[in-house]
């Protein structure tokens, strides 16, 4: 009687992770649309056949791509308050974003903003998930608020939900604000409201 031999099918000739975070960034730079596969094979190292067998379709590796950011984001976020304290994490954010305009010219902003801009009405299935990772945030956001409340970093007497809602629009009009090309002491003032709303 014969057997088939168990094969376990050709072994991948590149690092998953490692093309996902090479994706992730590419799109980060250039946008969902305006990436294509042609784009995308070369920046990861893959072939054709190898990137639908194991990212099946482009809004399928963007998708991939949303979920890494966001735990690579989180894994920094939860790093700089170990180091730094909750109210300090918050308000470093808009510090880090100044710092990237002053030393390369440009911001590249945060892929969920600029994906919930290009996605919203267009791609259904995206445009959910980017509306899911933003309450995600907030609630990441609150946390740290309710942290800070809890040490005496931040006053009491406004609801932490409310004060991390506030300070993620003021993070996202302050990305906004550097993107349109504002003055900087237009963008040194949002991000003083800012810290006023974390006072």
């Amino acid at each position: 009687m014969l057997f088939m031999k168990q094969t376990r099918g050709r072994p991948k000739a590149f690092d998953e992770d490692e093309a996902l975070a090479l994706a992730m960034n590419y799109f980060w730079e250039h946008g969902y649309d305006n990436t294509s596969l042609d784009n995308l094979l070369p920046v990861m190292g893959i072939k054709k056949s190898s990137f639908y067998h194991t990212f099946k379709s482009k809004e399928e590796l963007f998708s991939r791509a949303l979920n890494l950011y966001r735990k690579t984001i989180l894994e920094q976020l939860e790093g700089l308050k170990s180091q730094v304290g909750a109210k300090n994490a918050l308000i470093m954010l808009s510090t880090f974003t100044i710092d990237e305009l002053k030393n390369t010219g440009k911001v590249k902003g945060c892929l969920m903003v600029n994906s919930g801009q290009e996605c919203y009405n267009k791609y259904p299935e995206l445009s959910r998930q980017v509306a899911q990772e933003f309450l995600y945030f907030l609630g990441v956001f609150t946390s740290f608020v309710q942290e800070a409340q809890e040490l005496g970093d931040i006053k009491k007497d406004i609801d932490a939900k409310i004060l991390a809602g506030r300070y993620l629009n003021a993070l996202n009009g302050l990305l906004v604000t550097i993107q349109a090309g504002a003055p900087p002491e237009l963008i040194d003032d949002v991000a003083e409201n800012m810290k006023e709303i974390l006072a």
